[in-house]
């Protein structure tokens, strides 16, 4: 009884350790079948963000936030203070001030 305990466990680490060589194996074989500079036309490491595509100017174009005229050099959205970059149209003030008066607040430091 006790050989066959022998006989297994040492049948199952050699199991474990020609399974694991083949892993291995297959690993490098799969590193070594795709080198990093092939020649073989690819984009070279760097060269794809320097391209511009129409996917990248789409994906510029979706954003809600900048525009592509606000990003012309020496562009002003609008030149007169107080109002909104965006609504430059109405003469409403942007925030203003309503908060009340109290012991917490100091009303601008105004309350003693």
């Amino acid at each position: 009884m006790e050989t066959k305990k022998v006989h297994l466990a040492l049948l199952l680490l050699l199991s474990n350790v020609a399974l694991s060589l083949v892993v291995d194996a297959s690993t490098y074989m799969d590193a070594m079948s795709f080198p990093a500079s092939s020649g073989g036309g690819l984009i070279e490491d760097g060269e794809e963000m320097l391209m511009e595509s129409e996917s990248s100017r789409r994906v510029l174009s979706q954003s809600r936030y900048i525009s592509y005229v606000a990003m012309n050099k020496d562009s002003i959205p609008c030149n007169r203070r107080g109002p909104s970059y965006y609504n430059c149209q109405k003469h409403a003030p942007v925030r203003p001030y309503t908060r009340g008066c109290s012991k917490f607040t100091r009303c601008g430091g105004r309350y003693n």
